[in-house]
């Protein structure tokens, strides 16, 4: 069977050399592979022109450049947004959109089969938690539309982890990954392009401190008191407010990183004058980017949309009262199925 090989994409620079000098291979074979497998992203061993036939022979009886098949595509005809779902070699399935700009391309990677967080308000959540994602599944997703990007003369700029799944309960693959996609000898994608989204887990938060790893942060906030982000994410009961609000002040500190606060707007539960006032006084203690969602109904539960108003006075008040550096991010895909999880669950159905 193939997958009892080495998959290949799964390995570092360092890990690489040592492998092929267990085959018997030349030490300095493993720069030129990385470069064949992260810069030039073949697809097949015997692409690798300037390794020698034997040495090649020897590379493909014992390992493998794994793929993704891509089961559905979808194009938006209002942006251009691209969704991707892709089958895994067990059978299950993952979400990957690509984002279109008018100066860059941004792909918004998932980390995990499904997610174990249950976030009432996502549609990942509900289809359930599989397994976490390997390094090579998780490059595959950039990889594959970043092949597809090159014969458009374009390329990937910009790598969100914001698809299915909370990326820092995949941490040590998560933290590989990325030093991969920014080495200059694969993608070389600077760390200040890729932004890891998290529903707060502060020890994945700590860990990128303890590796030094620049990224930008996104925190999906969505309740600024704790028995309403309870209710909305059971993680905060695990990670309250007043222990991921320190957590963050340290990152910034460090990092010099703007950190980006996401805030979904639910009628009737988060939208109140009271939430406008304490959202505005926790993302002012911070350099902040606060983006505001209106709710999207993908899941089944009882919440509602704000009406237009009540959004424009939420988001005026914040604006305009509070000085706070914010948006309404505007929807993408939307003749699509573009929310996170929404592809994969009409295709299980």
């Amino acid at each position: 069977m193939e997958n009892s090989k080495i998959a290949l994409l799964n390995l570092n620079e360092a890990e690489l050399t040592d492998y092929i000098l267990s085959l018997g291979m030349k030490k300095f074979y493993g720069k030129q592979i990385y470069n064949w497998l992260h810069s030039k992203l073949v697809r097949n061993i015997h692409d690798m022109t300037n390794i020698s036939l034997k040495d090649r022979e020897t590379l493909d009886n014992n390992s493998y450049i794994p793929l993704l098949n891509i089961i559905n595509h979808q194009i938006s005809k209002i942006d251009g947004t691209e969704k991707f779902l892709f089958k895994l070699e067990d059978g299950n399935t993952i979400e990957t959109v690509l984002l279109k700009h008018k100066d860059r391309n941004t792909v918004c990677v998932s980390t995990q089969v499904g997610c174990p967080i249950k976030c009432k308000f996502c549609a990942t959540g509900a289809s359930g938690y599989e397994r976490n994602l390997t390094v090579h599944e998780i490059l595959n997703q950039i990889y594959t539309i970043e092949r597809r990007l090159r014969n458009r003369e374009q390329n990937v700029n910009n790598i969100v982890f914001m698809g299915m799944g909370e990326p820092f309960l995949n941490i040590d693959n998560l933290i590989k990954v990325i030093k991969i996609l920014s080495d200059e000898k694969g993608l070389n994608i600077s760390r200040r392009k890729i932004t890891v989204s998290t529903s707060g887990i502060i020890t994945g938060i700590e860990r990128l401190m303890e590796e030094k790893l620049q990224v930008e942060l996104a925190i999906s906030l969505h309740a600024v008191f704790n028995e309403k982000r309870d209710e909305l994410m059971p993680i905060n009961k695990k990670y309250p407010l007043e222990d991921l609000f320190t957590v963050l002040q340290e990152y910034q500190k460090r990092t010099n990183r703007r950190i980006t606060f996401e805030y979904i707007l639910i009628k009737d539960f988060n939208v109140s004058q009271g939430d406008a006032e304490m959202l505005a006084d926790f993302v002012h203690e911070f350099d902040h980017a606060l983006n505001l969602i209106p709710y999207n109904p993908v899941v089944e539960n009882d919440f509602e949309r704000p009406s237009e108003k009540k959004i424009e006075r939420f988001y005026n008040y914040l604006k305009n009262d509070r000085k706070v550096n914010v948006i309404i991010r505007g929807e993408k895909g939307t003749d699509i199925d573009g929310a996170c999880g929404q592809l994969r669950q009409r295709t299980t159905k």
